[in-house]
């Protein structure tokens, strides 16, 4: 395979425009009666942002080091590794990961305008769909009927999900392959970093302020995943503020 990105960052900066509540309050997980609505919203946010995700800045430095982390791992394997880039936008993820040359890599992003973007990208580097490729659809929709996966990595989104044990449940059970992993990264909650998101993102981030590996785990091992490990990999900057980065790995 030839490169090609993915995108772990969605929104305004380096990474996703984020909400978080009290830093001193236990998190809490919205109802899942505002499923649709977050994602509906989150949906026409990024068809909007496509043309220009690229460009927002940190966004590639970000890519690279999650990606690089994610490479670290040993896990992509040439020329034999089946990868899913769960909420892949664009591909900066993709891309990077691309240089291990695995079997294939399949994007799964809810938005369209990323979707086309990814596949745009991919096709002007001249590597065939069959070796990667991004499919605009979720993870409860037939179009990845069948279709499993050794790794399944996911960069940046988790704070964009209602539920993430859900999202994780349903990853695990129906696309990860027996002895593949998962791997999330996204924003390790600090005391500050309820603050880093603008108020304007409410309706697109139900999860403000990042995650602690307490819950990172929790959702990892009732999703059946075993041998977890979370680890900060690289700092970003988010609207003229640092956050750190954490990159969490699961075995089925």
């Amino acid at each position: 395979m030839s490169q090609a990105h993915h995108d772990p960052l969605h929104d305004g900066e380096a990474l996703h425009a984020h909400d978080h509540h009290d830093p001193h309050t236990p998190h809490t997980h919205p109802p899942s009666a505002t499923a649709d609505a977050y994602e509906t919203a989150n949906k026409h946010h990024f068809d909007a942002e496509a043309h220009q995700y690229d460009e927002r800045p940190g966004a590639q430095e970000a890519a690279e080091k999650i990606g690089r982390a994610m490479r670290d791992t040993g896990l992509f394997k040439q020329g034999i590794t089946t990868v899913m880039d769960f909420a892949c936008g664009t591909g900066l993820i993709s891309r990077v990961l691309a240089a291990e040359d695995p079997k294939s890599i399949v994007g799964v992003d809810i938005s369209q305008g990323m979707v086309d973007r990814y596949n745009k990208i991919v096709s002007d580097h001249g590597i065939p769909p069959e070796e990667m490729r991004a499919i605009c659809t979720t993870p409860h929709e037939k179009q990845l009927q069948g279709m499993t996966f050794d790794v399944i990595v996911c960069a940046s989104a988790y704070h964009h999900l209602t539920s993430i044990d859900e999202v994780t449940q349903s990853l695990v059970t129906t696309y990860l392959n027996p002895g593949g992993s998962l791997l999330v990264s996204d924003i390790v909650h600090g005391e500050l970093t309820h603050e880093i998101f603008h108020k304007h993102s409410d309706h697109v981030v139900p999860h403000k302020g990042g995650f602690t590996e307490e819950e990172i785990r929790s959702t990892f091992e009732k999703a059946g995943l075993k041998n977890f490990t979370f680890e900060i990999i690289a700092q970003a900057t988010h609207v003229g503020g640092p956050v750190d980065l954490f990159l969490a790995r699961g075995d089925k």
